[in-house]
């Protein structure tokens, strides 16, 4: 059985992220502390110099002395906090610079196979969204609700000092604005947060699916069917979205009001003129009630919204930390060199889910020199198979060798070195048509390149361009589905690897250019003194009348193999399939 090439992440959850920038966050949180309390100095002098100036005979040096002591205290609290901030945003730089470079090398080094299952809207949620989602929390929730914190406490120590019942009477709206913002928050649950996030997620798979078939569908004339997707998806969003928030919207509200600057400055003046009036206080003291009770609701509101943001970034955390801990694919420690191009598929066995079977009991060998064709009908385990020999899955059971060594055993750049590709869906990067068909080697000369276009019939196109091989994709350089079909040839070519897979690379060809691509590979058997190894997947049987192997694959099993000829005279799944594509030829047989 073939060894797991596989580890998984270790699955933690996403708080441990910030641990590289805690030692930033905490000096920011100090600094913002002190900040707090050093910015209500002149609130307080402005209380005291109200009692200082209401006092039979003025103090003009104890005045004066409170007016500097309160721009001092200013001065140092306004330094602090820019020096706060400036410590979180470059926190919050460093880890996001951190993170995407993680994520990054994590994704690079998933297997295959795992493209297959995620989609890019969720790569691109993740490596986009969710990273920018958390610098609003580094760069600035956690000093916002330092601040919210200190100073609520500043705040209501200073007044209890002055007098304990009237900081009662301002503490009394706290508890019922808690109350109800605490059933908002319980709304707010981890499992709406993940179907948050799974929403999102399939706004963004829908948006490049929206962009990436609008040229299509136009075609046909099919324009309402473009958006459908993206549409549903987004109907689909605000549904949720909405039937989330809704029934929020009145605690939310209530508990603003309850907090808000109006009830308090009522609370304070009907109970501080009472309490005036029955001698429990002194006029002068009311002030610090009036300016600082009233300015409490600022940092109670900021407690909420910083609560809003800590639950947000749960979610973008989870996200991330499951981005984090997806299968890595694991290299082998001994480099070992392929003895030769010969590939043999021994008892291999595979299957997605662990239930149904994919592929069973596959016995084959791919001789040097041969080109091999997989044949067979959709489902039928075609590219599944191509896929596991470059090492997109691991099968369940079996061996699968090239040169006498079992793939998992030899190493990624060595495998990809001896196998090259070309899918149907040949992606095309945003870089100048040479570099895309020299992605495998950059240093490649020019002439080199030039004769890997020739060979695939994609020459005289480039040279139409308006730089040439110059022109850079996506830009001044647009390829149909066949020429990029081509320009993923040329780049194989290129490559020259001892082990060729094409998976249907002719299928958007006509018939001239499937001819052309053809002719070019049969030229190409051979490299110097070494053979080359060539696997084919084919649905036009026609490609493939000149293979020296067909290989037919029926529900995950090899049903037949052998030449054209030789699989026409059985009369079995080939000859029938044969028959359904060329009906005009079969009737000409019959009728000799």
């Amino acid at each position: 059985m073939t060894s797991a090439v596989y580890s998984e992440g270790t699955g933690r959850s996403g708080v441990h992220l910030l641990q590289p920038i805690r030692a930033m966050l905490g000096l920011a949180i100090i600094m913002q502390v002190v900040s707090s309390g050093l910015i209500l100095a002149p609130l307080m002098g402005l209380a005291e110099l109200a009692r200082i100036l209401s006092g039979g005979s003025v103090q003009e040096r104890d005045a004066w002395w409170v007016v500097m002591v309160s721009a001092v205290c200013l001065g140092g609290a306004l330094a602090l906090r820019g020096l706060a901030e400036l410590t979180t945003h470059l926190a919050d730089n460093a880890f996001a610079l951190n993170l995407r470079q993680r994520l990054a090398r994590r994704i690079a080094r998933a297997p295959l196979g795992w493209f297959d299952d995620n989609n890019s809207g969720r790569i691109k949620q993740g490596v986009q969204d969710d990273v920018t989602a958390i610098h609003h929390l580094i760069a600035h929730s956690y000093v916002n609700l330092a601040n919210a914190v200190a100073t609520t406490l500043f705040v209501y120590g200073y007044l209890l000092w002055i007098d304990w019942r009237m900081t009662l009477v301002t503490l009394i709206p706290l508890p019922i604005s808690v109350l109800y913002y605490s059933r908002v928050m319980a709304a707010s649950s981890d499992a709406k947060m993940a179907k948050y996030g799974e929403a999102l997620g399939r706004v963004n798979h829908a948006v490049i699916e929206f962009a990436q078939g609008i040229p299509l569908v136009k075609i046909f004339g099919q324009q309402g069917q473009a958006h459908r997707a993206y549409r549903i998806a987004v109907d689909d969003f605000a549904a949720f979205f909405l039937a989330w928030v809704r029934p929020l919207i009145k605690p939310e509200t209530l508990s603003s009001l309850v907090i808000a600057p109006v009830t308090l400055l009522f609370l304070v003046l009907v109970f501080g003129t009472l309490a005036v009036g029955q001698g429990w206080l002194e006029g002068s003291k009311l002030l610090p009630f009036a300016v600082l009770g009233l300015g409490i609701s600022i940092p109670v509101s900021a407690l909420s919204r910083g609560a809003q943001s800590l639950q947000l970034s749960r979610g973008a955390f989870a996200r991330l930390a499951e981005l984090l801990s997806i299968p890595q694919q694991q290299e082998p420690q001994s480099e070992l060199q392929p003895d030769g191009n010969a590939i043999r598929f021994e008892r291999v066995t595979f299957s997605f889910d662990g239930t149904r079977r994919i592929l069973s009991d596959i016995s084959l060998t791919l001789q040097p020199g041969t080109v091999t064709a997989l044949v067979g009908r959709s489902g039928s385990g075609k590219s599944t198979l191509a896929k596991l020999l470059l090492r997109f899955h691991a099968p369940e059971s079996g061996h699968i060798t090239l040169g006498g060594h079992d793939i998992a055993a030899i190493n990624s750049r060595e495998l990809y070195r001896k196998i090259g590709f070309v899918f149907q869906e040949v992606r095309l990067l945003r870089m100048s048509v040479r570099d895309n068909i020299a992605l495998g080697r950059p240093l490649a000369a020019d002439q080199e390149v030039e004769a890997a276009a020739v060979a695939a019939n994609i020459h005289q196109r480039i040279l139409q361009l308006p730089r040439g091989y110059q022109s850079v994709c996506g830009e001044d350089a647009r390829f149909s589905g066949g020429e990029a079909q081509r320009l993923g040839i040329a780049r194989a070519l290129l490559l020259a690897p001892p082990v060729l897979v094409l998976d249907e690379a002719t299928a958007h060809a006509d018939v001239e250019t499937e001819a052309a691509i053809q002719t070019a590979l049969s030229a190409l058997m051979t490299i110097g003194d070494r053979a080359r190894t060539v696997l084919v997947i084919a649905h036009n049987l026609k490609s493939v009348m000149n293979v020296d192997t067909i290989v037919v694959l029926n529900d995950g099993k090899i049903v037949e193999s052998g030449d054209h000829r030789t699989l026409l005279a059985r009369d079995g799944d080939y000859a029938r399939m044969w028959r359904v594509q060329n009906p005009v030829l079969q009737q000409e047989v019959n009728g000799r």
